[in-house]
Order: structure tokens, then C-alpha cells, then sequence
């Protein structure tokens, strides 16, 4: 069996990124419940590997002798183990357990926002980390944060572990409500990732709103981005970005209080593994309700917005 029909390839690559997660939690010293929850996802997967192997392997045509051959058992096990209608079942379990949207994106490089901006020398406006890893890091910071491992986070959703591992590794897409579901189980506000998910999705930016709720719209997309980032200290934005973001800045943005000039807005994404294109909509949004309304004072202890050219 030299070669893998399309049915094995899409497996083996399933398993490749598994492993990928597996060796990433690793290097992260995560808990040992969760390495060892990622080394079941990726046995399980194998198991469909084999199954899926030796269907591509009989529809080109190879009869169970060579099967069993190549499997080391015998031709009635290799029969008994991945017959047709067992596989197809077999099939159908692993599709049922995806109940998820696949992650279809797919850039030039594997890394997460969080390694970006923790990597030393990295550039963190990269274009490679995709929406939807940036929901993901996001959530997997969350679930960190909360002590919870993915056994309990799948209890808590009625969920299986390996559909939980899935949705916090970027290889399933989730539903709005079961990112609600996971951020109320993180303790967590699920506006903050609202902008994170309508990307993943490719949603596009909502119309013109209240300026308070335009406020609070961009700064839940900035702490969105901050928490996939795995929520980095002022004094390392204001590194990654060059200086462009002030540490202090950085601050006063993350606690509400300013909404500062585009271009030091878009370094702050940048600096957090964002696309500022993403968050453009929000900001103009601001500034566009701010300046076209008939009474520009905004209702007290609202942040201060920059005005383009305006000096504070």
C-alpha cells in the first residue's frame, strides 16, 4: 500500500495536525490530563486512519490476502475488522462526532497569535495566523485560565473531549452559542470574542450603532485579541510594536478608557497578531457616530476618542 487515496490522506492529515496540538501543549507544559486527552484524539484518529487506509487500498482494487499482509493479521481478522459496512459505520460515528463547521482557512504558516507574540524576533503582524486560531488561542487562554480541563469542559457541554480538543485547537469551527457556552463556563465575557468569531465565520462588520455600543463593540475586539495573544503585559506590546503603543496606552485601551488615532490602534493589533482590517469597521464606526452626532458629548465615564489631528 505505496500510495493513499484521497479518503486516508484526509485522515493523515487530520492526525498531522493532532500531533502538532499534542507537541504544541507540550512545549507549553500543559496539565497532564490535557496531553494525555490530545494523545487519545490522535490514537482514535489512527484508528480511523487504518479504517480509511484500507478502504482506498480495496476500492484500487487489492484483495484481503495483501490487507492482511500488510496489517500483520490475518486475511479473516483484516475481513472482520474494516468490511465495508463496518468502516462505513465506522465513517459515520467520525462524522457525526465533527459537530462543528471544518476550519477551512488554511495560511502559509501553522503558528498561533500567542506565538507570534511570544516568539523572539517574530513579526507580529504575520499574515499566516488565521481567524479562525485566533478564536481558537483565545479560547484555549480562557480554558487555561479557569483551571478546567477539556474533560470537564466536554461534561459541562454535553460534548465529547475529542470535539472539545478540536474546537480549542482551530480545527472545528463553533457556533455562537457554544462560544457563549464557553466563555460563561471560562468566566469570561463572550462580547470579547464576538468580533474573533464573526471573522473566523468571514461575517461582515454590522452597520451603524449607538456610539456607547460602538465603544464597547471595539474595545470587546481589542481584549478579544488580547486574550488570543494569551493576554501579554503592556511592556511587551509596547516592544512588539516598536514603541508605536505606549505601555501606557496599551493600558488605558485594555481598561476602556481611550479609544486613541487609527494608526496607533492598528499598531496595538498589529502588536496582538490581528489584522487591523478587522477591526477598521469598528473604529470608523466610532468616530463616524461621534462626529455626525447633533450632541457630541458622550454619556459620563465614556472613554476619550481621538480625534484624527486633534493633540491631547
Amino acid at each position: 500500500m505505496d500510495q493513499q487515496g484521497p479518503l486516508g490522506r484526509a485522515v493523515a492529515v487530520e492526525v498531522r495536525r493532532l500531533a502538532q496540538q499534542l507537541l504544541d501543549s507540550e512545549m507549553r507544559e500543559e496539565e497532564l490530563g490535557t496531553l494525555l486527552e490530545r494523545a487519545e484524539a490522535i490514537r482514535r484518529e489512527l484508528g480511523i486512519y487504518t479504517a480509511a487506509a484500507v478502504q482506498d487500498a480495496r476500492h484500487r482494487g487489492e484483495k484481503w490476502e495483501s490487507v492482511a499482509r500488510a496489517a500483520h493479521v490475518a486475511p479473516e481478522t483484516a475481513r472482520a475488522r474494516w468490511g465495508p459496512e463496518r468502516v462505513a459505520r465506522m465513517m459515520d460515528l467520525h462524522a457525526n462526532e465533527k459537530r462543528a463547521a471544518p476550519a477551512r482557512w488554511r495560511g502559509p504558516g501553522p503558528g498561533r497569535i500567542a506565538d507570534v507574540a511570544e516568539g523572539a524576533g517574530s513579526d507580529p503582524g504575520v499574515d499566516g495566523v488565521s481567524p479562525v486560531n485566533q478564536l481558537a488561542s483565545a479560547l484555549t487562554h480562557l480554558q487555561a485560565a479557569s483551571g478546567l480541563t477539556i474533560r470537564e469542559v466536554a461534561d459541562s457541554t454535553m460534548l465529547s473531549p475529542s470535539f472539545i480538543s478540536r474546537v480549542l485547537s482551530g480545527d472545528r469551527l463553533p457556533t455562537w452559542d457554544l462560544v457563549c457556552a464557553l466563555a460563561v463556563l471560562f468566566r469570561s465575557d463572550p462580547a470579547e470574542l464576538r468580533v474573533l468569531f464573526e471573522a473566523a465565520h468571514g461575517m461582515t462588520a454590522p452597520g451603524r450603532q449607538p456610539v456607547a455600543a460602538a465603544i464597547a463593540q471595539l474595545y470587546a475586539a481589542v481584549r478579544g485579541l488580547y486574550l488570543a495573544a494569551r493576554s501579554p503585559t503592556p511592556e511587551r506590546i509596547e516592544r512588539l510594536s516598536a514603541q508605536a503603543v505606549s505601555a501606557l496606552t496599551v493600558r488605558r485601551v485594555l481598561a476602556g478608557v481611550d479609544v486613541p488615532e487609527w494608526e496607533v490602534l492598528a499598531a496595538l493589533v498589529c502588536a496582538l497578531g490581528g489584522n487591523p482590517e478587522d477591526l477598521k469597521p469598528l473604529w470608523e464606526a466610532v468616530h463616524y457616530t461621534f462626529l455626525m452626532c447633533d450632541d457630541p458629548r458622550l454619556p459620563e465615564g465614556t472613554a476619550h476618542i481621538a480625534v484624527p489631528g486633534q493633540r491631547r
